[in-house]
């Protein structure tokens, strides 16, 4: 007896025709996508994006088609098997065809073309945002922001006029720019001259740059030229200053260390329980009359180790 199909199964089995895809895809392509491709090969791809959580509600269905030039590119059917529409569709889209990028983008510079579907067959009529932008409360911003270029700061092509006028930011970038250069001494002494008044600044906060920037530039150092480091700072700072900025350096590599050791210690008790547990199932397994060599391979013991329990 056959059984019944649901509604999205259904679907998803008659798309999958390459008859019936042809068609869906002739009929329903955007004009211009259209013109792009060739639909006389269509390759129905395994891929699925949807979330197992949502399977109840979604199916998806991806086609491969290649442009007139050769390059390959998608088309993307997400297929909404509920009464009512989901509002957050469009986003769901974009979540899946930047999965679909990603794993397209191996080996290759340029990414392909995806042209977006949703099938909807609900009793309500479909009011869902039919964009991502509409999803914003101000979409013109939203797209502007997110779809147009993304702001650049480019340090290199940068003046260090330009990045000295500013007011506290002046160290933090004209480190970042020169860091690359071999002699760091020299750009600590270079920051030192030409970033006074940001200097100013970063001491009514505390000096939490030049904090931030020693422990980076520590960091870069090889150990026999670190306490040159603290020379350079001192020549510029009270003793005080140059022992406050060092000792928060220092905390900063005891609290990495005391980190590490933590990360070490739960892995090492990770072990230590996987261990524990193992003992417990070998020896259960013993009692049981299972053979030794079985053991071994379920629990990864030795099989001397196994046999003197």
């Amino acid at each position: 007896m056959t059984s019944h199909l649901k509604h999205d199964a259904l679907i998803k089995k008659i798309l999958t025709d390459q008859l019936a895809a042809q068609e869906f895809l002739e009929h329903y392509l955007p004009a211009d996508f259209k013109a792009l491709v060739d639909l006389s090969q269509i390759t129905i791809e395994k891929e699925s994006f949807v979330e197992d959580d949502l399977k109840r509600k979604l199916t998806d269905l991806l086609y491969s088609v290649k442009t007139k030039n050769q390059e390959k590119a998608f088309v993307y059917v997400l297929i909404e098997a509920q009464v009512t529409s989901d509002h957050w569709m469009a986003l769901r889209l974009w979540k899946y065809m930047l999965l679909l990028c990603e794993r397209n983008r191996k080996n290759k510079d340029k990414l392909p073309l995806i042209c977006p579907i949703v099938i909807y067959h609900g009793s309500k009529p479909y009011h869902a945002p039919r964009n991502i932008w509409q999803l914003f409360s101000n979409p013109e911003q939203a797209q502007k922001l997110m779809g147009e270029e993304y702001q650049l700061i480019d340090l290199q092509s940068m003046s260090d006029d330009a990045i000295l006028q500013k007011k506290h930011l002046a160290m933090f970038e004209y480190l970042l720019k020169h860091i690359h250069k071999r002699d760091i001494l020299k750009l600590w002494e270079n920051l030192f001259t030409h970033c006074q008044h940001a200097l100013l600044v970063d001491k009514e906060k505390g000096y939490i740059c030049i904090k931030a920037l020693v422990w980076y530039s520590d960091a870069k150092l090889p150990e026999e030229k670190q306490a040159a480091l603290e020379r350079v700072i001192s020549s510029h700072l009270s003793k005080e200053e140059t022992a406050t900025i060092m000792r928060t350096i220092a905390q900063k590599y005891i609290e990495e260390g005391r980190q590490q050791g933590i990360m070490q210690g739960i892995e090492k008790g990770m072990e230590k329980g996987k261990m524990e547990r193992n003992l417990e199932i070998a020896k259960a397994m013993l009692a049981n009359g299972v053979e030794v060599s079985f053991i071994a391979q379920i629990t990864g013991l030795d099989t001397a180790f196994i046999a003197s329990l």
